[in-house]
């Protein structure tokens, strides 16, 4: 339920104390509020949302209600609508049960990562577009590749950005895990590929640009170390919850 579905429910709430609390004529009671006269009467009649509205039975937000009324009965100023929204967050605070709240505290986790998972979505394809015309420009070879390198790693990175908000805005769970043999397997064939020193190489070779490569080669290595041993890692933590 939002603030503002609930502000018309709130008003003709108000009304209905202004006029039998406070005894205010109808006429009086429209300026406050900013209604017309006649729609304070369908209201205190109860025709429209007072009654209606499971918050018009709720003692603590009947309670709220009255001392609102009271504040604009003594200082005779027409009500603004961000006063009501105000109200009306207040409101449905009071009327949420703990477990609404927790499922609302998880919806604005939710919303704040996908705007911040969007946001970065936006950066990856920019930072795309912009290595790739870098690339294309570059006049060393070795430059054009780093670039290009980077213009990869950036489209890699929208595609996992991408999946990551579809799995936000569904709410998936974990899906199967490989099987852990495999991922040893897997695990023993790039520890072969880190046999051959790349640390060698850059003390007998003089070119900077090319040492920045091969420290590039080096970081996708470790961060496919870090990849397999995380899967290993959850599998082996799977198998000791479900024993």
């Amino acid at each position: 339920m939002k603030a503002e579905e609930i502000i018309p429910t709130l008003r003709a709430m108000v009304a209905f104390e202004l006029k039998r609390t406070h005894g205010l004529k109808n006429a009086e009671t429209a300026r406050l509020l900013s209604i017309t006269p006649q729609a304070v009467t369908q209201y205190v009649k109860g025709a429209r949302a007072v009654g209606k509205h499971p918050l018009a039975s709720n003692e603590r937000v009947k309670q709220v209600v009255k001392e609102y009324a009271a504040k604009i009965a003594i200082r005779r100023r027409p009500v603004q609508e961000t006063e009501l929204l105000d109200l009306a967050y207040e409101v449905l605070m009071l009327a949420e049960t703990p477990r609404q709240r927790a499922e609302d505290v998880e919806e604005q986790a939710r919303t704040q990562a996908l705007r911040i998972l969007r946001s970065r979505l936006a950066a990856e394809q920019e930072a795309a577009e912009l290595f790739l015309s870098e690339a294309i420009k570059a006049k060393d070879e070795v430059v054009r590749l780093l670039f290009r390198q980077v213009a990869s790693d950036s489209i890699r990175h929208a595609d996992i950005m991408q999946a990551v908000i579809s799995v936000v805005e569904k709410g998936l769970g974990e899906g199967p895990l490989p099987d852990p043999e495999r991922l040893k397997q897997l695990q023993q064939h790039e520890e072969k590929s880190h046999i051959q020193n790349l640390e060698d190489v850059k003390k007998m070779v003089h070119n900077n640009l090319v040492k920045i490569l091969l420290d590039s080669v080096e970081a996708d290595e470790a961060k496919h170390d870090m990849i397999i041993e995380k899967l290993i890692s959850l599998n082996t933590a799977s198998g000791a919850s479900a024993s």
